[in-house]
């Protein structure tokens, strides 16, 4: 599973270097200071320390919610995936769902928009899971910002490179957590599948597998 885990990575990076590569391309033709600005503070985020925030937070919000009888209504219901959803270029705060995947396919999944593979249960619904640093900064600081870009294009392609960058670091987060086990009291099904996807806007991707 590590090298699947790998696999999954590569392709998790490649999307963050081709989305990198167009938005320096469009900053040369456009010489838009705004546009440069929010690039630089991509550029400067501290990943390791984003990594870091996003387990505490997780490790915290798996103790006080998911495992709580207060919001967790059948805690030893077993299922083998989490969604993890969030608000796009105006949310950097996931919340998880608990999934029952109707899946047996030896391959990766790749989901569909709509997927009736996917049951939604109730033990995990829209429960608190973490903050992700890298798109919070992007959202606290591009309102009333958007207008200051050449065109909305270019507002879309910084939140892609952002995005991109915040599913590379999700997926280091959820390794550090399958390796700590802060999972373990959950009655996970193998393998085990993480996905995150923006509220309405497409299909989940997968992010990490636990076999």
């Amino acid at each position: 599973m590590e090298k699947i885990n790998d696999s999954i990575l590569k392709g998790l990076q490649e999307k963050e270097k081709e989305v990198k590569e167009a938005v320096i391309q469009d900053l040369e033709e456009s010489q838009n200071e705004t546009y440069l600005a929010f690039y630089n503070l991509w550029k400067n985020q501290i990943r390791k320390d984003n990594i870091n925030l996003m387990f505490e937070e997780l490790k915290l919000n798996t103790d006080k919610y998911w495992l709580a009888d207060k919001y967790n209504n059948d805690i030893e219901k077993s299922f083998n995936m989490i969604y993890f959803e969030h608000g796009g270029l105006y949310g950097g705060e996931l919340e998880a769902f608990a999934i029952d995947f109707n899946y047996s396919n030896n391959e990766l999944p790749e989901f569909k928009i709509m997927d009736d593979r996917l049951e939604y249960l109730e033990n995990i619904s829209c429960l608190p899971a973490f903050i992700s640093p890298t798109l919070y900064h992007l959202t606290e600081n591009i309102q009333g910002e958007e207008d200051n870009f050449d065109d909305f294009l270019d507002v879309n392609n910084i939140y892609e490179l952002f995005e991109a960058t915040a599913l590379v670091e999700i997926n280091k987060l959820f390794e550090k957590a399958n390796e700590e086990n802060i999972f373990e009291k959950l009655n996970f099904k193998k393998p085990f599948y993480f996905a995150v996807g923006e509220h309405d806007a497409g299909a989940p991707k997968l992010i990490y597998v636990v076999e």
